[in-house]
């Protein structure tokens, strides 16, 4: 499980018992100052922590739940994304904006887990797709950022989800 402050990482482990790990943090979690709590989310990551797992701390704590799209592709409970969505986006309280999904995929013929330098275009377009229709705030996490940015907006132009600054273009 993944905490992000910020754009800060602190990565969680499973030191051989999960179900204790994940109760040490709520532990944790519960002592820290509530301006610090208001700050965190919890994330799925691609080896120790599903999506599952995320939303049964969500449910013990109400932090919000983070979706990794990549790390659940690589490590999950057999569970269809679309599927998980709706949880996910019931974690995020208005307060809390809206919720967050990292998207990235993996760099074909690296190690599984290293992340794609440059943007799937049909991945991410079966990717909006799927999430259809939830309203979420997309993170790229991809090698040449602005490059796919470009590109993913582009690709994104039509989705009625997308937001659009037009006193800022204009």
């Amino acid at each position: 499980m993944t905490i992000r402050q910020n754009s800060r990482f602190i990565w969680g482990g499973g030191y051989g018992d999960k179900a204790a790990s994940i109760g040490r943090f709520i532990e944790n979690y519960e002592q820290l100052d509530d301006a610090i709590r208001r700050r965190l989310v919890v994330e799925n990551d691609e080896r120790l922590y599903t999506i599952s797992d995320c939303l049964a701390v969500h449910k013990r704590t109400g932090i919000p739940v983070l979706f990794d799209v990549f790390h659940h592709a690589l490590y999950n409970n057999n569970e269809c994304m679309a599927d998980l969505l709706e949880p996910v986006r019931a974690s995020w309280k208005k307060t809390d904006g809206i919720p967050m999904v990292d998207y990235s995929s993996q760099q074909p013929g690296k190690r599984p887990g290293a992340h794609a330098e440059h943007i799937n275009s049909e991945d991410f377009r079966s990717f909006l797709q799927s999430s259809k229709p939830f309203d979420i705030d997309v993170m790229l996490e991809i090698k040449d950022k602005e490059k796919s940015a470009e590109l993913a907006l582009s690709i994104a132009r039509n989705d009625s989800r997308l937001y659009r600054d037009d006193a800022a273009a204009g």
